[in-house]
């Protein structure tokens, strides 16, 4: 069991990677000019203040509710059978991209799209971060 919230513990990693990825598209949106045209001073400048501000006020409930569904996910797809962990983490992934992509085509707020390729890339981050945590709990018996 412990082994669980140590790998539920593993996704700190999509947090950061929303935030860096919400970063970097605030910038290609910018050069790009798909929103109004900003100075760069701005864009770096602002970004810092206002990607905080949205994850902790608009940003929140979702972020929660991401949280709370891939954690429940990681106890359905660990607890019976870890020997299929890329399997696990790619239908993980499938799951809740469906909703990442409704939105960004439902409200035309594109940042999502951004977000399903940040979220498959920490999913194989974290997929090492996990390995190592089965290996130890398991050893070689994965």
């Amino acid at each position: 069991m412990s082994y669980l919230l140590k790998i539920i513990g593993t996704n700190w990693i999509h947090i950061f990677g929303f935030y860096i990825t919400t970063y970097f598209t605030v910038i290609l949106s910018n050069f790009f000019g798909f929103k109004e045209h900003y100075t760069w001073a701005e864009v770096f400048l602002l970004s810092i203040i206002s990607i905080p501000f949205l994850f902790f006020t608009y940003g929140l409930v979702i972020i929660t509710s991401f949280v709370a569904c891939i954690s429940i996910l990681d106890i359905a797809g660990f607890s019976w059978n870890n020997k299929y962990l890329t399997q696990t983490l790619v239908i993980q992934w499938l799951l809740i991209i469906l909703c990442f992509v409704f939105w960004a085509f439902q409200y035309q707020y594109w940042l999502w799209l951004t977000l399903t390729l940040s979220f498959l890339a920490t999913q194989f981050l974290r997929r090492k971060i996990i390995e190592r945590i089965l290996h130890y709990q398991f050893g070689n018996k994965k």
